[in-house]
């Protein structure tokens, strides 16, 4: 689970242009549909979303228990590198 919530905030951040809240259910609904309980999901994604962000130091993600993720825009997590013109 801590690889597709890497490869989702480094999709997500860098094209935000400001704050969006994501809750608990609709990440439930995309990255554990297995789970009947919410609270089973909440407590199994967060040590894998903080494995993700430890990897991804840029991303500005703020983690509220009752309600789900604030995600900010953020710099990607590798650089766009640009080939020089000849």
């Amino acid at each position: 689970m801590a690889i597709d919530i890497y490869i989702w905030l480094a999709y997500r951040l860098h094209a935000l242009d400001r704050p969006i809240n994501v809750t608990w259910a609709a990440l439930r609904a995309q990255f554990g549909p297995g789970y009947k309980e919410l609270r089973f999901f909440r407590r199994d994604m967060l040590p894998s979303l903080k494995l993700a962000l430890s990897v991804y130091p840029e991303a500005q993600v703020v983690v509220d228990e009752s309600k789900g993720l604030t995600l900010h825009p953020s710099a990607p997590p590798i650089p766009e590198r640009r080939i020089a013109a000849r």
